[in-house]
């Protein structure tokens, strides 16, 4: 049984509250990163597999992709409504989930990339893509903003006053 719940979600970030509360990039349900005051970790739904602490981080980049749909999810239904008129009778292998990288670069020059699951296929709104990669940096680079990662919900709350649209999910 999982520890935590998602309490918010503005595009790629998902505010995940618990036991332990982290803010999440990519689709929670599948490949994901966590950060948290400590540290960034890399997760296949709730398993940790890898951990690197703040104070070994150099930079961190994310850049999901961005799409010019206003509301991905209709995207993907349509595309799939299409794709089940047009190719309905065909058969094959399904397309492999789309992902996109999380790059951290260590204090030692190490760079590792982990994976994150995009929620939908289409990408992302562009706004809320540019806002992630930003709020992403910004936390890389200040040690004293990531205390806010220890209440993802309002962090989340915070980006989507700046971007001037409401959460996509609240409690």
């Amino acid at each position: 049984m999982p520890t935590t719940r998602a309490t918010r979600r503005r595009g790629p970030l998902t505010a995940l509250e618990g036991a332990e509360p982290f803010l999440a990039i990519g689709d929670t349900a599948a490949r994901h990163v966590r950060l948290s005051p400590e540290g960034l970790s890399r997760h296949i739904g709730e398993p940790r597999s890898q951990f690197v602490p703040w104070t070994q981080v150099h930079a961190v980049a994310v850049e999901p992709p961005g799409s010019w749909w206003p509301y991905p999810a209709i995207s993907d239904m349509a595309a799939a409504l299409l794709g089940g008129v047009a190719g309905g009778l065909e058969t094959g292998d399904a397309a492999e989930t789309p992902t996109f990288l999380v790059v951290i670069t260590t204090l030692e020059g190490e760079r590792l990339e982990w994976r994150a699951t995009q929620h939908y296929l289409s990408g992302y709104r562009r706004r809320d893509a540019q806002a992630t990669t930003r709020l992403v940096e910004y936390l890389a680079a200040r040690s004293e903003a990531r205390m806010l990662l220890a209440r993802p919900a309002e962090l989340i709350d915070r980006v989507s006053a700046l971007t001037r649209i409401g959460p996509q999910v609240g409690p």
